[in-house]
């Protein structure tokens, strides 16, 4: 296995890693219970609200950062050739 493959690997594990403990932070009953409350009120909104819309937040810019090291790294290209017609 390459350097380059291994390091891909671990960094898609971390990633992987970070979106489902946001899944889990956001499911789990002990922690959403804690957050399930309506008091601490945000731009109008119930904090289990705004708890759920941050973390999917947090998630979307885990997937963002994902996206943007991988196509850096150049390994989102994929070479095609486009058959010629019959």
């Amino acid at each position: 296995m390459s350097a380059t493959h291994k390091h891909t690997r671990r960094r898609s594990a971390l990633f992987i890693t970070l979106i489902l403990a946001t899944t889990f932070l956001t499911t789990f009953p002990p922690v959403f219970l804690w957050a399930n409350t309506i008091d601490p009120r945000w731009l109008g909104l119930p904090f289990a609200m705004v708890w759920h819309i941050g973390l999917a937040l947090l998630a979307s810019v885990f997937f963002a950062a994902w996206y943007l090291l991988e196509s850096r790294s150049g390994l989102l290209d994929l070479q095609v050739e486009v058959e010629a017609e019959r």
